[in-house]
């Protein structure tokens, strides 16, 4: 029974996440170009500006080609920019553009406003216990 619980977790995990994603997704109508695996890396480069490619799909924990892809389109669509790494020249840099600032603004509010509605019900101990819960999965996956 308790592996039956478990795999109901998770799949409730999974689930939470895909909604998740198909809800950023829905809410970001400003901007239609950026797909729903996009936030994260501008999360990241929010976090650290100028990573190299190789950098960032490690972060990521994405192949570096899908990396590669993913850059390409969202340097077309203004959200960042490439550079030679002047002491490398074999490497690129990747920089948050003034437009990708500006999208993590709206999706900064767009998750804000999904946690709420997440958590409407949610008294603040509940809350606090959920994240508290949900790190230590994260962390038990990560020494997996």
């Amino acid at each position: 029974m308790k592996s039956d619980r478990n795999e109901r977790l998770m799949g409730q995990l999974s689930e939470l996440v895909k909604l998740q994603r198909y809800k950023v997704h829905e809410k970001l109508i400003n901007h239609p170009e950026l797909y729903p695996g996009q936030p994260p890396l501008l999360f990241q480069l929010e976090r650290e500006d100028g990573q190299t490619q190789k950098h960032l799909a490690e972060q990521l924990r994405r192949a570096p080609a899908t990396v590669t892809v993913m850059l390409k389109r969202m340097e077309s669509s203004g959200f960042i920019r490439r550079e030679a790494d002047p002491n490398d020249l074999r490497s690129l840099r990747v920089y948050l553009t003034d437009q990708g600032r500006d999208a993590l603004k709206e999706l900064r509010e767009v998750f804000q406003e999904l946690d709420r509605q997440a958590q409407k019900d949610f008294t603040p101990e509940e809350s606090q216990l959920m994240s508290a819960l949900a790190q230590r999965m994260v962390q038990n996956l990560r020494e997996y």
